[in-house]
């Protein structure tokens, strides 16, 4: 059998068996023939590092209706791309989505991860998720406490359900959360009154505070974040090469710049030449191009290692590696 090319954002030549693609709820019943055999659910792999074979099934949704109901609610297909998802809400008057403009992926894989920016969690806005029971073989639906949405964590990275839609409850005033640093220092850059600030004109502004930090994964091929911000006890390390790059987290506990504890550390780390870090964001790898799954897992390891060895810190990898 001929493999079948998989596209991702890190432009790695990677070819899976099979592919199936749900275009209905009802093509969920060709999952009923996987059984026991290895599968593996992706949108557009924008958080995704992936081995150059994948020895089973790739399944991927391509339902992207968007559905507006009399109660408020607005579901969204799986396969419907993020970016279309914001243009829709600022057209429609649906707010609170605006600080997540530009994030790349599709809207099936926003609940997985929690995405989050600029002081939003895509969970405060979800009011349920439709999805495909593996286990079960039925379509649920999970509400938002079935989902166990926390910090970039979810029921979904359990691998037990295959998102097919979400239902939002979008806010139907415009009340936007403007406290996140970076914002704050944008707007008084641009002598924005915030006061005033539109829907439209703080999406453009999350879209410009984005372009000047992350590349995108079209032009230079990336998967965001590569390392989460590790959480920490406070007192647990010294902190001063840390100040200014560290947050209150939770009671007794601190958020730690995992960009900084990058930086500290890369003199002593061998980048191969085919790999490198964004210019204007260290927590960002990109493949300068060549990139081969083997290199990059031992940078990401020898990067880990330097940092456990130096601060006593666990840095966890943000996307999701397989095959390994």
């Amino acid at each position: 059998m001929t493999n079948l090319s998989i596209d991702n954002a890190f432009n790695l030549e990677v070819a899976a068996k099979r592919v199936i693609t749900i275009k209905a709820p009802e093509d969920t019943l060709s999952l009923r023939e996987l059984k026991n055999d290895k599968y593996l659910v992706i949108g557009s792999a924008t958080n995704m590092i992936m081995n150059e074979v994948y020895e089973g099934t790739i399944i991927k949704v391509s339902m992207n209706n968007i559905d507006q109901s009399s109660d408020g609610i607005t579901s969204v297909g799986a396969g419907l791309s993020w970016d279309k998802l914001i243009g829709y809400c600022l057209e429609n008057k649906l707010f609170g989505i605006e600080n997540l403009t530009l994030i790349p992926g599709l809207v099936g894989a926003a609940p997985v991860q929690n995405i989050g920016a600029y002081g939003v969690e895509v969970s405060s806005l979800i009011e349920s998720v439709t999805c495909y029971n593996f286990a079960t073989q039925q379509i649920e639906i999970l509400t938002k406490a079935e989902c166990k949405f926390s910090y970039r964590q979810s029921i979904f990275q359990a691998k037990q359900y295959l998102i097919l839609s979400v239902q939002f409850r979008f806010n139907t005033l415009f009340d936007p959360d403007l406290s996140y640093p970076s914002l704050v220092q944008f707007l008084e850059q641009e002598n924005i009154n915030s006061d005033a600030i539109s829907p439209r004109q703080l999406s453009s502004c999350i879209q410009a505070i984005r372009e000047s930090k992350l590349p995108s994964p079209n032009v230079t091929p990336n998967v965001g974040s590569i390392f989460k911000n590790p959480i920490v006890e406070s007192g647990s390390i010294a902190l001063d090469f840390l100040e200014g790059h560290r947050w209150d987290a939770s009671e007794g506990q601190i958020k730690l710049s995992a960009a900084r504890l990058l930086e500290t550390v890369m003199p002593s780390i061998n980048i191969p030449p085919s790999l490198g870090f964004y210019e204007k964001h260290s927590l960002v790898l990109i493949n300068r191009g060549g990139a081969v799954f083997i290199e990059i897992i031992k940078l990401l390891k020898d990067i880990q290692d330097e940092i456990r060895s130096l601060y006593g810190i666990e840095l966890e990898i943000e996307p999701e590696i397989l095959g390994f």
